[in-house]
């Protein structure tokens, strides 16, 4: 049986990127196939080596769909230098030849936060309305207890993980619900409220 996980699809400039294309194999014991490193920054992996906001930086990012037809469910991962701790996630939902665009900059307590005054729907809401878009700093403190000063150090450096994880399909609620009409995506509250709901659905429930 021929398998396949997610279609090319996006894009990353942010300095230099790196991507991976995930290929169709027909051995039933293998799941995926990586294919070597892409040149020009287009793969299903994607991955940013470096951002910091240490001593006044900000990193700028720019995630691009290069489907014309199909939206895009990208997950964006940033991950601590030091230990490669989880310290952001959140999912950019795409249109069809979308660019999301964000900007990391240190807060005023240290902590790196994310700005993204664009119109692509981001889940959880609140990042891009700007209530709730500081780095996570409770995976950091596991082991060894931190000060508030070191916890927001570890927020400052690291790397950014790009996973496409599925296509967005024309006709369908969420596809509506993205896609940009006049530059402006309408980021349906039904379907977004849809989309972050947790209650698992059993086989034979759907």
């Amino acid at each position: 049986m021929k398998k396949s996980i997610l279609a090319l699809g996006a894009a990353l400039v942010a300095g230099a990127a790196h991507a991976v294309i995930v290929q169709p194999v027909t051995n039933d014991a293998v799941a995926t196939q990586m294919a070597p490193v892409e040149a020009g920054g287009i793969g299903h992996v994607l991955v940013t080596p470096y951002f910091s906001t240490a001593n006044g930086n900000t990193t700028l990012l720019s995630l691009v769909n290069t489907d014309s037809v199909n939206g895009k469910a990208v997950k964006v991962r940033f991950r601590g230098a030091a230990n490669s701790d989880d310290i952001l996630d959140f999912t950019v939902l795409m249109s069809p030849s979308d660019v999301w665009t964000a900007s990391v900059e240190r807060g005023p307590d240290g902590i790196s936060r994310i700005i993204a005054n664009d119109t692509t729907c981001v889940l959880p809401w609140q990042l891009v309305n700007g209530n709730d878009n500081s780095f996570r700093t409770a995976r950091l403190d596991d082991f060894t207890p931190l000060s508030p000063e070191a916890m927001a150090m570890h927020t400052q450096e690291g790397y950014v993980e790009y996973l496409n994880m599925a296509d967005i399909l024309p006709g369908t609620p969420v596809f509506a619900a993205t896609k940009h009409v006049k530059n402006v995506a309408p980021c349906t509250q039904a379907v977004m409220d849809t989309l972050m709901n947790t209650t698992q659905i059993t086989k034979g429930e759907a």
